[in-house]
């Protein structure tokens, strides 16, 4: 395990996002009354945010191509047909569903008016909708998000991990996820094996459990199934949760069970915390 490598133009790195876009996303959040994939689709469009922001080098010039995006929304059709496409307005040349952080930068769906944490109101740029419906085809969109990653790495062989972030609510219902798991970890460069993290989100009022070691506080199948799906935190990222308040040891896994709306956040800001001291 290393996960040292640092992420420039030369060598960017890769965040695959897969969001389960399935009928029970239209359930509210943990917490609140916000609706799941409105949520889920908040945080994504604030995680973009972020990512364009640390790779401005200078007011003068656009932010460069430090990392490489890709969101993928998996539901089923009326016809039970699975859904699996891309949730960016424009892909790259290679066909991956990807945009780089200059692309984003340079074409959000829309700019709207919110209110700010600190009062008043900001300008908050949108890439992504929220959308909920059918089934839950989590082995096909790993299965995309494996094609890709395998693209990526044979592309970039020496770069930092792909990282892949699974957000859902539910069970696979087109087999058994942690059989493509297992493919999509045996990806890797250099640097060390693709990293795939998973989010469970939930309903339910009561207490999150974030980057757990062991499913011994986990009480169900579908608990247990995601965690072993999910890889290890690497050293930095152990570093950056702990920073963030959150108890994590060597060891931990990226993995958040019942998640609500601050877990979301801080999950995916330390899932993401690669290359911020890279330039």
């Amino acid at each position: 395990m290393t996960y040292e490598r640092r992420i420039d133009r030369l060598n960017p790195g890769l965040i695959l996002l897969l969001v389960d876009q399935s009928d029970s996303m239209n359930e509210p959040l943990a917490g609140g009354e916000t609706p799941k994939a409105q949520a889920v689709a908040d945080q994504i469009n604030q995680l973009i945010y972020e990512l364009i922001l640390r790779c401005v080098k200078t007011p003068r010039e656009p932010p460069r191509p430090y990392f490489h995006l890709g969101v993928i929304g998996y539901s089923t059709a009326r016809s039970g047909d699975p859904l699996v496409v891309s949730l960016l307005a424009a892909g790259d040349a290679q066909n991956l569903g990807l945009q780089s952080t200059t692309e984003l930068a340079a074409a959000p769906l829309r700019i709207e008016r919110r209110q700010g944490t600190g009062g008043g109101t900001v300008n908050a740029p949108i890439w992504v909708e929220p959308m909920a419906r059918g089934g839950t085809p989590m082995c096909g969109a790993l299965d995309r998000a494996g094609r890709i990653a395998a693209t990526w790495t044979k592309r970039y062989p020496d770069t930092f991990p792909p990282i892949v972030v699974n957000l859902s609510d539910g069970e696979a219902t087109d087999g058994r996820p942690e059989l493509w798991a297992q493919r999509l970890q045996s990806l890797r460069t250099s640097d060390g094996t693709l990293l795939l993290f998973n989010i469970n989100l939930s309903a339910q009022p009561s207490m999150p459990i974030v980057f757990p070691t062991d499913r011994t506080a986990l009480p169900d199948r579908l608990a247990h199934r995601l965690l072993e799906m999910s890889s290890p935190l690497p050293s930095d990222m152990v570093h950056t949760a702990r920073g963030q308040g959150l108890d994590v040891v060597p060891g931990s896994r990226g993995f958040a069970y019942n998640a609500d709306l601050r877990t979301l956040a801080l999950f995916l800001n330390v899932g993401t915390s690669v290359g911020r001291a890279a330039w």
